[in-house]
């Protein structure tokens, strides 16, 4: 009897130890799980933070300026996207870009916005498209080891005569709304950062009053729906084809096109940054 109880006593022991390390883990589990959980709330309010002054960074919504009227919008793949646009009038003239930087999330977003602040502390002291990209190219390419790039279109309009001066490094072509639609001829030149002493050419169009200018990111063309189709080049021009006939405004023919890209992908997750930047010459 007194051999059974020491070995009931040993069993019992052994298994108020295994308890107590099974408590032991649990507990342990359950602090790692409150630690992540709370540093996950962390990242999430960090990055809606940065969210938030990304898009503050940019002229969101309706604007109308010395007779241009002007509408954009970015909605991100992210929380943080790798897009940029942003105009502005000074001395007589309008200046717009509109750019795609390579990758997504908070690594393309430090690099978007470097490369607006970089854009208009260039623009202070110059005018031409060209030597300002060249400019920014030099500036981007210096110990890029990494070899990030982004493409980015550049133009400058003369809101007197209607001339728009203009260089592309690798962006996709804006269209032009007037009586038709016709795609921006553009060189495409190389995109911004990869190559050092890369040359981009300036080119130059004539605006009518009336006109509008669409630049959007690939995020538009390559839109996919849920059986992996892209939106394409034929269905945004189709779209804008009936901006053309309807004679829409900027913020109704971003509308549009918004609208057509959402019953086109359905339900599918956004695969990338979706910008649209639609600018009207009064």
């Amino acid at each position: 009897m007194l051999f059974l109880s020491i070995i009931l006593n040993i069993i019992a022991g052994a298994g108020l130890l295994i308890l107590g390390y099974k408590h032991y883990r649990t507990t342990r589990k359950l602090k790692r799980l409150r630690k992540l959980s709370s540093e996950k709330k962390r990242i999430t309010s960090d990055l809606l933070m940065a969210s938030q002054i990304q898009q503050s960074m940019m002229p969101l919504g309706h604007k109308i300026l010395d007779g241009v009227e002007g509408y954009g919008t970015l909605v991100p793949a992210r929380e943080i996207g790798g897009d940029l646009f942003d105009y502005a009038i000074r001395d007589g003239k309008l200046y717009m870009c509109i750019g795609d930087v390579c990758g997504k999330g908070a690594p393309a977003g430090m690099l978007m916005a470097y490369a607006q602040s970089m854009i208009w502390s260039l623009t202070i002291s110059e005018t031409n498209p060209a030597r300002i990209v060249t400019s920014l190219n030099n500036l981007a390419s210096k110990d890029n080891v990494s070899c990030t790039f982004f493409t980015l279109f550049y133009g400058v309009l003369d809101l007197a005569t209607g001339c728009m001066q203009y260089c592309n490094a690798g962006h996709n072509p804006p269209y032009i709304l007037s009586d038709k639609l016709t795609m921006l001829d553009c060189d495409p030149n190389q995109p911004i950062g990869p190559v050092e002493d890369a040359e981009f050419t300036l080119q130059e169009i004539t605006l009518s009053p009336g006109s509008t200018i669409f630049l959007y990111t690939d995020g538009l063309t390559e839109a996919n729906n849920t059986e992996e189709r892209e939106f394409g080049p034929e269905r945004t021009e189709k779209v804008l084809e009936d901006c053309v006939k309807r004679q829409l405004k900027p913020k109704d023919i971003v509308d549009t096109v918004t609208a057509a890209v959402h019953h086109f992908t359905e339900h599918a997750e956004q695969s990338d940054d979706l910008t649209m930047l639609a600018i009207r010459y009064r």
